[in-house]
This record gives C-alpha cells, structure tokens and sequence, in this order.
C-alpha cells in the first residue's frame, strides 16, 4: 500500500495525472465516498484539459492543477492510514485505537479542560496551590491527564469530521484560554501532520499566527507550520495552500519571524557534529585532565573545569592537551547560537516523564505536577533558578530538575552556580539591549526548536516518527519563500554559515544561486570554487577560480587556488605558470618556490628545480624542507656525491620509507649493492613489502637512466623480499 501511495506522489509531482487517478482507483477499491472524491477529482482534471486543450486562457491554471494533484496524495494517504490503523504496531496508531475506544468527543474533552481551568483559577483566587473536584482528586492532576488527552487525539487521529476541526481552530486561537494548553495543542497539530499532509491542521496554524498577540505562541505556529510544509515539500502547492501563506504574509512581522526560524532550521546541520565532538573529544579530555589538576590545585573530586583559567598550571596543561582550542571553538559557537546542551542533556531523558509522547513538548512549569513532586525545601529554589534560565529549553529544564535527586549536593550547587552565572552575564548583555532577551524572536525560537530537535533525536520510539531533521529544514529552497527567503541577504547568511562548518554541498547549493544572480562578484566565485575543491571536483573549482580571476587578476588567494588545483589535476605546466605570477609577488616566500621546485621537476626541468631547492634551503637555513628534492635532483643529475650529502643529511632527520627507497637507489647506481640491499630492507621495515614494490615501479626508469644493472637489481629486491 505504501508503495502505491508514493506511486502517486511520484505521478502527481511529473504531471502524469492519468497514470496517477488508476494506481488511486486501485487504492481506494470499493469505499464509496473515497471512489467518489476520486471521480470528482478526475472530473475536474478533464474539465481543466478540455479548457487547455481549447486555447481558453487561465492564469489560475497551474495552481488548480496543482490543488488536483494535493488532493490525489491526500486521497491516497487516506487510504494509507486505513491499511494501518487497525493493526500497525506504531504508537502514533496504539494512540488513535486508545482515543477511538473513549467515549468523550473532543468537545466534551474541551469543556472538561475549561472546567478545570476555571477550578484552579478559583483556588488562585482565593490563594490555595490546588482544587479538588466532587470525587476528591487533584484537580492539576485531572487537568493535566486532560491536556495529554487532547493532544494524543489531535495528534493522532486523522478522520477529524469539520464540526471537530471548527473546535480545534476555536480553542487553539482562542487568546483567553491557557497558553501552555494552546501551545501544546500547537505541536500535537504538528506532529500529527508530518505523518500525513492534511491542508486543515495547516490551516489553524496559519490562523494562530495571523491572529496570535503572544510572540512564543506566534512563532510556535510559525515553526510547526514550516515544519509541516518542509517534510510534505514534494506534495504540489494548490490553491488553498497558497491562499493561507499568502494570508501569512500579510502579516507584519512574516519577514522578520520567517527569516528567524528558516536560521534557526538550518543551525540544527550542526547540532550532531558539536554533540559528538564534545562526547568524544571535550569531555574524555577533560576527564583525562582531572587528575592533573588536582595536583595542581586543591580541587575536589567533583570540582567543574570551567574557572581554570586563573591559574597559569592550569592553563599550560589545557594548552598542552589541545582543550584550550577546542574550547574556544565552542564558545565561538555558542555565541553564534550553536546548540551545545545537548550532549549534556541527551543522557538525562530516561525519567518515565519523558516516556509520555506530549511531556516532550509542554512548556516548562514550576505547577507540573512531576515538578512539585520532585523538589521541595533548597531544591525548589533550585528549581526555580532553572525555570528562569533564558538559554535552557523546556525539555532540559525538566532533565535537570528531575535528576536532582540522583546526584551529590556538591553537583547540585554547582549547576546552580554555573546557571546563576550564565544569567546574570546574559542579563548584563541584554540590560544594554531594547529587548530582553527572553522576549527576543531568535531566543524564543531557538528554545522551541531545541525542544523539538530533542524530542526527535532522544524519544525512546524515535525511529516511529517522521523526523523532520533527517535533513536540516532549508526553507531558502524552497520556491514558496522565494520572495521573503530568496534575497541575496539571506541566500548569503545561510551560505556563509554552511561554508563556515564545513558544510560544502549546501554552501554550493546557495552559493550558485547567488552567481546567478551575480555573476560578477568574485568572492562568491571564490568561494564555490573552495566548495568544489573541498567536495573534489577540481575541474569545477578551477572553472569558478579562473572566472573570479578574471573580474580580480591580482588576488594572490586565487592565484594560488589555481595553481594548487591544477597540480592536482596533474597539469603542472600550467601549476607552474600560477606560481610564477605570484612568485613575482612574494619572491622570498618559500612556500611558493618550494612549489616552484616540484612543478619543475614534474616537467622535467630537473636544473631548474634543483635552483629553486636551493632557494628554499638559502630562505630557511634551520628548515630540512629543502634536503630530500635537493638529494633527489642531485641525483637525476648524476651528481652522486652531492645527492648523498644530502641523503645523509635526511637519515638524520626522522627518515620514512622512500627516503631508505631513494638512498637504496643511489647506492644501487654507485655501486653499493649492500648498501643498497641494507636500505631497501629499511624501507620494507617502515612499509611493507607491497608499498616497496609499488613505489620501486614507479622509479624504474630513473633506475634504467643511472645505468643500474637489471640483473643486479632483481637479485637486491629478491634478497631484501626474503
């Protein structure tokens, strides 16, 4: 059924519409009202045709065809969920079947989470933490298991009847009601479509956002939204979809809040690379370090490493052991907003909280029930300092809070000092800015994603969910943002940002759209060129390199871009003709001229190249840069004796393999045949018998060219082989 499902997605993106409406017919068998939504659907395409074919004009027609095609995918995941919703083991489905045996209708659901909002509001009143119903419970406990009620139904089912959806849109946009129930209700819309592409839960987002007054809740609709939109980017974009974004851009805030979030999508490519380095490399360093440092200092066993840097020691062994770069790199990225808590937080979701498909997703609250349950007394402040942290996301908030209880009051204060700290410096930075930062979009937005990113990532049944970061949303793709997204101001930022982590096929991607534009900006033709190599289409590179010449003939970056790139092509002619431009440049720079040296010996040029060595050597006296293509020019010359002065003055500097290689040949080619036999074993010794077969095939004409006997030779080979 899957198979067939993605046929006639497959059908309905080319335009092969006939082929799409008999693998749908196939689908549908015998239901009545899904074969008649077919035929109307087939109906309408007829009637568009016959208007085409007959030269009538119709600027609307692409998007009707495009809503023909919606519909078809929509039909047919109709179908989908039916094949599965009976017996599919998958929560998303065990959910529907608990929701489809309670007897409450959504209404009555609502009604009752009113009722007990109403009762604990009363208790606010009057000063109580809590109310009780007629039976005696806990009213936040009912209320609570309500909202989990609510927001499993609108996730999971998908026959919602109209009157449902009309109840849905009242409750969500309704700015009287909680914020916590509505953003929940939010992402419950959310996650329930990126399962299956239902235009209806698009619909109530896009009119949360247009009417919503609180920034969070609004960008909360901005970000399912685009969610949805990007997981479903291959389902044609009709009528009614465009209607709603277009509705969505009226508007005030759409640019600022669409650029926000489209940023914000694509800082997640780097959340699993900065997770991973810090697993595997920060911390088993600084674990390493710990022992050391004690030394050093009087640290106790449970001391952080985040204040070490008064004291010099300290310093010296972090230097030492490379943490002190690694560190810096992440507080460089951190600053640009990077997502490093999440290789902290990842092994803190195992609390049975987290078990609960929703808890993933409610904003942090010190009247949870889980939460009042799990501090009191000195703990509460703790948790209450937490709570107010503006650069932790709710789901960490919980993480934290929760596992208080499973480690050492000394820990605990010090989380509580770190995070102290870490507000009071960010508090300081935004009492100088116009808005605080918790009111800030990018800090909003950025929490809401981390939410979402760690339920997708670290909810134990992940692997059932239809994750939206399998490949960071990148919103600038797609043709429907065009206008807001698909300025070069913001085509440049998510450009630089992929280049700058080394993300070179979405670099490129945007990179060449920008020249397209712009096909005379030579730093954006650098730049691609970079990608290319870095991806190794050196062809590629060379073409944008050559062009960005062109438009900046003395840019010496581009120079050497060239010169680098055609020497890997194996043109070292015109590598050569590189680096003599900017040898005429930077005639002392050694690089160049070592560069020089191996062109010339690649062409032949062996007197030429020998000059350039000895260059090199003059420019860096105290460098052995110079001593192995000096030995080896010598010794293509014929200048034997010089050749090895110069392979002596190699043995003595940390020789490898090809350094014995080339010291067997010249004693080969002097006459030194044990000589010879005694280097060639060396170089097996640093090897191996294969790589000293391979490297000595690639020097038998030099060999044939000393006058080395053949005979000779294969008795030397043979006997160091043996």
């Amino acid at each position: 059924m899957a198979s067939l499902r993605n046929s006639v997605a497959e059908d309905a993106v080319v335009g092969r519409f006939g082929r799409m409406f008999d693998t749908l017919d196939n689908m549908l068998g015998s239901h009545p009202r899904w074969m008649d939504q077919a035929r109307a659907l087939r109906t309408q395409y007829d009637a568009l045709c016959s208007y085409a074919l007959a030269g009538a004009p119709d600027p609307t027609r692409p998007l009707m065809r495009a809503e023909i095609a919606a519909e078809a995918i929509s039909l047919a995941d109709t179908a989908l969920y039916n094949s599965r919703v009976a017996d599919s083991p998958q929560i998303y489905y065990s959910k529907y079947r608990f929701e489809k045996l309670q007897k409450e209708s959504l209404r009555q659901l609502f009604d009752r989470l009113n009722e007990y909002n109403s009762l604990l509001g009363l208790a606010a009143l009057t000063g109580r933490k809590d109310a009780e119903n007629p039976q005696g419970e806990s009213v936040r406990k009912l209320m609570e298991e309500t909202l989990t009620r609510l927001f499993n139904r609108l996730w999971s089912y998908y026959d919602f009847s109209s009157e449902d959806y009309v109840e849905i849109e009242k409750f969500v946009t309704d700015n009287t009601q909680p914020a916590e129930a509505r953003e929940l209700m939010i992402w419950a819309l959310m996650l329930g479509g990126l399962e299956y592409f239902q235009v209806r839960r698009l619909m109530i987002l896009s009119k949360v956002y247009i009417g919503e007054n609180s920034k969070r809740l609004r960008l909360a609709a901005m970000i399912a939204f685009m969610l949805m939109l990007w997981c479903h980017r291959n389902v044609p974009v009709g009528i009614k979809l465009h209607g709603l974004i277009d509705l969505m851009k009226q508007k005030q805030t759409w640019n600022e809040d669409l650029s926000v979030v489209a940023m914000q999508f694509v800082k997640t490519r780097d959340t699993e690379r900065i997770t991973n380095k810090l697993k595997t490399e920060v911390f088993p360093a600084m674990m390493k370090l710990r022992p050391d440092l004690q030394k050093l200092g009087d640290l106790s066993a449970d001391m952080d490493l985040t204040s070490l840097e008064d004291n010099p020691e300290w310093e010296e062994l972090l230097d030492k052991s490379g943490l002190t770069e690694k560190l810096k790199e992440l507080t460089e990225l951190q600053s640009d907003g990077a997502d490093l808590m999440m290789a902290t937080f990842s092994g803190l979701k195992s609390f049975p909280f987290f078990n609960e498909v929703a808890n993933w997703f409610v904003p942090f609250s010190m009247d949870r029930l889980a939460v009042s349950e799990a501090v009191s007394g000195r703990l509460k402040q703790l948790a209450e300092i937490i709570g107010a942290s503006p650069f932790l996301c709710d789901s960490d908030k919980y993480s934290m809070i929760f596992s208080f209880n499973h480690i050492p009051e000394s820990q605990r204060k010090m989380f509580t000092e770190q995070i102290e700290a870490q507000s009071l410096n960010q508090a300081e930075i935004d009492a100088g800015s116009l808005e605080m930062r918790d009111k800030k979009s990018e800090a909003i937005v950025s929490v809401l994603v981390q939410n979402l990113y760690r339920f997708f990532k670290l909810f134990r049944r992940k692997r059932e969910m239809n994750d939206p970061f399998v490949n960071s949303p990148d919103l600038a793709s797609l043709a429907l943002f065009k206008d807001t997204l698909g300025t070069p101001e913001n085509i440049r930022l998510v450009s630089e940002f992929y280049l700058k982590r080394g993300y070179y096929t979405e670099a490129l991607l945007h990179f060449n759209s920008l020249i397209a534009d712009t096909p005379d900006d030579y730093q954006l033709l650098q730049k691609a060129g970079y990608c290319y190599a870095a991806l190794g289409e050196i062809e590629k590179a060379v073409e944008m390199y050559s062009r960005s010449e062109l438009l900046a003939p003395d840019s010496l970056w581009t120079l050497k871009r060239l010169a680098s790139s055609y020497r890997l092509l194996g043109n070292h002619s015109k590598a050569l003709e590189y680096y003599r431009k900017i040898e005429a440049k930077r005639p002392d720079d050694l690089n160049i001229a070592y560069a020089i040296g191996h062109c010339l010996m690649e062409i032949g040029s062996i007197k030429d190249a020998l000059k350039m060595f000895y260059k090199v050597e003059y420019l860096a006296p105290d460098s052995a840069k110079a001593l192995r293509p000096i030995a080896w020019c010598s010794f293509l010359l014929g200048d034997y004796e010089k050749s090895a002065v110069y392979f002596g003055k190699v043995q003595l500097d940390n020789p490898v393999a090809s350094d014995y290689l080339n010291f067997g040949h010249l004693s080969l080619a002097t006459g030194n045949y044990n000589d010879a036999l005694d280097n060639y074993k060396k170089c097996i010794n640093h090897s191996s018998p294969d790589d000293f077969l391979r490297l000595l095939a690639g020097d038998m004409k030099v060999l044939e060219n000393a006058g080395v006997d053949s005979v000779i030779l294969e008795i030397v080979v043979d006997k160091a082989l043996s």
